[in-house]
């Protein structure tokens, strides 16, 4: 129950938020449904006056149902205007919500999660649910008001009109079997469902269409397409032919009621015990019972969907507020770096896996040097450089910056401090300028600075050939834009990743795996010599690599193997050592040669 109530109160928020107006215009349309009792009532008046010749029950009619009209303006208007618009403001700011949330950890533990990345999919399974949630809430309202009118104002006639209601109650379990057979046909369809939306996708895919053209395959393609579609439509249309029927059943037993209740209205009315008026009224709004039993209590399942929904966002509100809270580091990062970067005893393991991706590390990285980790794929390379850009928090063991724990400096402010390039870059399908000057925000608008870290990166020639120079919008799915190749791409995302002018860590982890080895090996050369150019300020330098011999210039090398450090030292120490690099440098240089 209370987190029932947790659920509305969040959605009843998003509306206030929204537009305070606009909710507070929605108490309107929960009114307007009240014509509907009222209609029959005033009409009650209006019959009664004219065969009595009444003046006064004729002119109370009439201006009551002038007034149920302007109940029903007013209920049009509050739907119309307030509730569509409010719902679709509503539905946004709660998309946004959660691309906020999710977008807003500070680490990426939750993608490793299964159990959270099960509430997520349902999560954004349901955003349309959620989308549509204040029409819900509504629309549950005004059935509740419009079906306990109903019946107050059959009460106010006879109350022996209530017992229309048993004969109502069977669309219930009718109802609720419907929704079975309903649910049953989606699940059944799913897979087909599935695989018409992979055909369909095949269809206007690029890459596809290239073999669906050279190997003739666009009828096969459209043919198990129709097959698909066809076979998804069967269940949802034998459910719909069962449903029809049974929808039937139930209305020939509310019709027998009926007849009763109109018979018996008669009867009285012949007798002289009921009025015409309350007959015509009696008939009114005897024909609306079964529709205001049954469609609160539709409402009411809806809105247990939408409430379950709703509870979905606040489970990853608290979620959210949960790892916040997790991280108590709020210290400042350091100016400069002197004493340098020291890994205790560090162990870790991913969430939800019982395999130790490092275990027991531990290594300095002395202020201003140029580290390089190199290992076989696997090794524990990239969850090193996760964990210094604080991804995740160790399972064990703790690091240092300056003889400080990492844990206890703000992960913004540490992150502010930091920049990176990495083998799964992002592409930003903005403007080629604007995509690598998203590196340093502060100089968004700076076209110098962009320059220059595109020079530093060797990428001033993606420019230069772009139609637009860096107004060109990259991305063919929009108009005007242009695609890159991946090496392109990759170029911009190492001009991003040196647009801070004075980072304390620079990350390269594999930036280059799209170059050939002769490329790395330049690239890397100069991202040395920058690096001992921002020695003075303690900079620290990180290449990541698994090919041995890009990394001969690093003042150390860190050998990742297994989950820990094997071998550390410079590359003529480790060549001596005759040890695991020594072996896998001369096995690649073997396979370069």
């Amino acid at each position: 129950m209370r987190e029932s109530l947790r659920a509305v109160g969040l959605l009843v928020r998003a509306a206030w938020k929204t537009d305070p107006w606009r909710s507070a215009g929605l108490l309107l349309e929960p009114v307007g449904h009240l014509r509907f009792p009222l209609f029959g009532l005033f009409l009650k008046l209006l019959v009664d006056g004219a065969l009595r010749h009444d003046a006064r029950l004729i002119t109370l009619g009439v201006a009551g149902i002038a007034a149920t009209r302007v109940l029903w303006f007013l209920g049009l208007w509050a739907g119309s205007w307030t509730r569509n618009r409010l719902a679709e403001e509503v539905g946004f700011a709660l998309d946004r919500q959660i691309a906020t949330l999710t977008s807003g950890l500070p680490g990426l533990e939750h993608h490793e999660r299964p159990d959270y990345q099960d509430r997520l999919e349902i999560l954004r399974q349901q955003q349309g649910i959620l989308g549509t949630s204040l029409n819900t809430l509504i629309y549950t309202v005004n059935m509740v008001v419009t079906g306990v009118g109903t019946l107050v104002a059959l009460a106010f006639v006879s109350p022996w009109l209530l017992l229309l209601v048993p004969f109502a109650l069977p669309a219930i379990p009718i109802s609720i079997v419907q929704q079975g057979w309903q649910q049953d046909a989606e699940a059944r369809s799913a897979e087909p469902l599935r695989r018409v939306r992979h055909l369909q996708a095949l269809t206007v895919d690029r890459n596809a269409g290239m073999e669906l053209r050279v190997f003739g395959l666009q009828e096969e393609v459209l043919s198990r397409f129709r097959r698909a579609w066809h076979e998804s439509r069967s269940f949802l249309l034998a459910a719909g032919a069962r449903m029809t029927l049974l929808d039937l059943v139930g209305e020939l037993v509310f019709l027998a009621g009926l007849g009763g209740a109109v018979a018996l209205m008669l009867w009285r009315a012949a007798r002289g015990q009921a009025t015409a008026g309350e007959v015509v009224m009696a008939v009114y709004l005897g024909q609306q019972v079964m529709s205001s039993v049954l469609e609160p209590v539709r409402g009411i399942a809806g809105l247990g969907e939408t409430l379950r929904a709703a509870g979905r966002m606040l489970w990853l509100q608290d979620y959210a507020d949960g790892v916040r809270r997790g991280l108590a580091g709020t210290g400042p990062a350091p100016d400069r770096l002197v004493d340098g970067i020291v890994f205790e005893g560090v162990s870790f393991r991913y969430p939800g896996t019982d395999r130790w991706a490092l275990r027991d590390v531990s290594f300095r990285i002395p202020a201003g040097g140029v580290v390089a980790l190199v290992g076989e794929n696997g090794a524990g390379k990239t969850t090193l450089v996760k964990l210094l850009c604080r991804m995740y928090e160790p399972t064990g063991g703790r690091i240092l910056v300056d003889g400080v724990e990492l844990a206890r400096i703000g992960v913004d402010a540490w992150r502010e401090r930091l920049s990176a390039a990495f083998q799964d870059f992002a592409r930003f399908e903005l403007t080629a300028r604007r995509t690598v000057a998203v590196g340093d925000l502060s100089r968004l608008d700076d076209g110098g600075a962009m320059q220059l870290a595109l020079e530093r990166a060797g990428a001033a020639d993606v420019l230069g050939a772009l139609p637009a120079g860096g107004e060109t919008q990259l991305g063919a799915r929009w108009e005007g834009g242009v695609d890159l190749s991946t090496g392109q791409w990759q170029k911009l995302a190492l001009g991003r990743a040196l647009m801070r002018p004075d980072p304390l860590v620079v990350f390269f982890d594999e930036p280059t795996a799209s170059l050939d080895a002769l490329a790395e090996h330049a690239l890397f050369e100069r991202y040395a010599r920058e690096a001992r150019a921002r020695a003075a300020r303690g900079a620290v330098t990180v290449l990541v690599s698994h090919r041995f011999s890009t990394v001969r210039s690093a003042d150390l090398i860190l050998v990742v193997s297994d989950g820990g450090v094997g071998e550390l030292g410079s590359h003529d120490e480790l060549l001596l050592r005759d040890g695991l690099y020594a072996e896998l440098y001369q096995l690649q240089a073997r396979g370069y040669a």
